[in-house]
């Protein structure tokens, strides 16, 4: 993950911080910093820049509605993709529990058909999309804290669990990782000889 991330963000230092911030997230929320990461990875090739608090705001929609992390990240990369919301996204979200369209209509100040017929003409855009998920996931919003609550709960406690088990096993494996590095190759040129 942290290669594919660098080659990604093309920068070692930025994925670096990107998976720091992940992990003490993952620490607080039922998701495990691998799950995060594997969503920032699909985020940035959606086309997104603000990676980090992206994936925790679609981790605390995912915590509020129980919804699969993947699916909402999906949806919302499409929109981002396409530049605009369109009903296919929209019902996507919707049949995960996310109601954006009641947040959007706010935005727009268009209600019921006006706000369905701007939808169809493609003016309602990804950058309005964005500041809904902003709004939907920050103090005050529907989905503010959905994940961090989750924290506690037995799932939550058991991705904790899991997380710590990988960032042991991510340890070890960096520190003997020329050892093991070295085991492979004399291996490699062994098998290759006979």
């Amino acid at each position: 993950q942290r290669k594919s991330l660098e080659v990604l963000t093309g920068s070692i230092s930025k994925t670096n911080d990107i998976i720091r911030e992940l992990q003490e997230f993952g620490a607080v929320t039922p998701f495990t910093s691998s799950e995060l990461i594997e969503q920032t990875k699909r985020l940035k090739a959606f086309g997104f820049e603000e990676l980090v608090d992206t994936t925790k705001r679609l981790s605390e929609v995912a915590g509020a509605t129980g919804a699969d992390l993947t699916g909402i990240a999906t949806a919302f990369g499409q929109i981002r993709a396409k530049g605009k919301l369109q009903q296919e996204e929209n019902l996507q979200l919707l049949e995960r529990g996310v109601d954006i369209t009641t947040e959007l209509e706010k935005i727009t100040g268009k209600q019921g058909e006006a706000f369905a017929s701007a939808m169809r003409k493609g003016e309602i855009g990804a950058n309005a999309v964005n500041q809904a998920l902003i709004n939907l996931t920050s103090e005050g919003g529907a989905f503010f804290g959905g994940a961090t609550a989750q924290a506690d709960t037995l799932n939550g406690l058991f991705s904790t669990l899991v997380d710590s088990v990988q960032n042991l096993a991510r340890t070890i494996g960096e520190i003997l990782e020329p050892v093991i590095k070295s085991a492979l190759s004399f291996a490699t040129k062994g098998v290759q000889t006979i």
